[in-house]
Parts: structure tokens; sequence; C-alpha cells
């Protein structure tokens, strides 16, 4: 591209030789404008690509990180929530949160949560459900669909309500991952380590619910 361009002033210079030096001046300022512009619309393509928003009937509302579309901040005292999505689209009508995972290598469970908070929040604060969100996973941008169910959104006030529980001066219950625990450097002093701690109850993942 910046080839073409060179070659492209190459030969205006030569058309111009003997013409006034304020018209040659003005050329050339012409063309750093179009190669500025064409710049800053490569990185506002990659930013679209980067969160998500590549989406043909998508129109981006706000992006992190973007000067003309700034993140929205949502806080609500009604609901005890506070989010920002990194992204934000307008499709069929409907205001979508995109949340982007650049080093996540599969779904996991808190991702799926955060992106429900989000939908709770826009919804007060926009006054219309979202019906799905979206989650971009890892380097190669996977996307995936979140529907707005009432399924998630039970299983994610299951997780509230004990999140609230504990504020409130509830005992909290340790839920050791035996994975994680095998991996600990002080495992030997940790009295709830997988191999002896006592079996709890657990919210169920939400993987047992996706549909």
């Amino acid at each position: 591209m910046y080839q073409t361009f060179r070659d492209y002033v190459a030969g205006i210079l030569i058309d111009l030789d003997g013409v006034d030096s304020q018209l040659v001046f003005l050329v050339m300022l012409i063309i750093a404008a179009a190669i500025v512009l064409d710049a800053i619309t490569m990185i506002a393509r990659k930013k679209r690509r980067e969160v998500g928003l590549d989406i043909k009937r998508a129109q981006p509302l706000s992006i992190d990180g973007s000067k003309s579309l700034p993140h929205r901040h949502y806080v609500s005292e009604k609901q005890g929530l506070a989010g920002k999505p990194d992204a934000l689209t307008v499709e069929d009508g409907f205001i979508i949160p995109v949340e982007r995972k650049p080093l996540a290598k599969k779904l996991r469970d808190r991702y799926v949560a955060q992106l429900l908070v989000y939908m709770r929040l826009i919804e007060e604060f926009e006054g219309k459900r979202p019906p799905y969100g979206y989650l971009i996973l890892g380097p190669g941008a996977r996307r995936v669909k979140i529907d707005n169910s009432e399924r998630r959104q039970a299983w994610l006030q299951e997780i509230l309500d004990q999140m609230r529980g504990i504020l409130a001066g509830n005992a909290t219950v340790a839920t050791p991952h035996p994975k994680k625990c095998s991996r600990c450097d002080v495992r030997e002093a940790c009295a709830h380590r997988a191999d002896i701690a006592i079996e709890v109850p657990r919210t169920p993942s939400i993987s047992k619910i996706i549909q």
C-alpha cells in the first residue's frame, strides 16, 4: 500500500514540475492526510476484530480503548452490581455485550457469569433485555454466543445469593479442586486440600445447564 502511495506521489511531483510550490505543498498535505486516515481505519478494523465486532449486521456502540466509541461503565445500586463490557454492539435493535478473554483456552463458568451480569445491567440502564451476548476467547478470537436464558439467570442468582450471604456473615466453605490442589505449594499445610476436604454442595456448573 505504501509503495503504491510513493509511486503515486512521485508521479504527481513529475507532473507538477514547475507548478507553484504552494499548490505542490497542498497536494502533499492531502496525500499525507489520506495515508493517516487509511492507517486509522486499519487500526479500527483490527480493534473491531479483536473484540468480535466483525459481524455484518452489528453496529458498534462502545469499545474499550476507543476514543470515538468510549466504553460504558454501569453501576447499579439497586442490584448491587457494576461492570463495563469490553464492547457493546447493536444487533436487531438490541444492545449486545461483548467480553474479550484473549488468554482463555476454553469456556469457563466465571466468564459466562460475568457476561450474564452485563446483560442484567444493560436491561436496567438501557431499558431492553439483551437476548444474548458474546464471549471472544483466545488469541484466535473464537466467538461464543451465550443466550440470556431464564435458567442461566437463575444459576447466576444462586451465585450472587451465596456471595451476599457471605458478606452478611454466613460462614464461607472451601471448595477445593483436585487438579489445583495437586499443584499448590502449600497443600501439605492446608486442611482444605482436595484429598482430605469434606464434600460440600456446590452450585451446579453452567456446563450442565448450557442448553
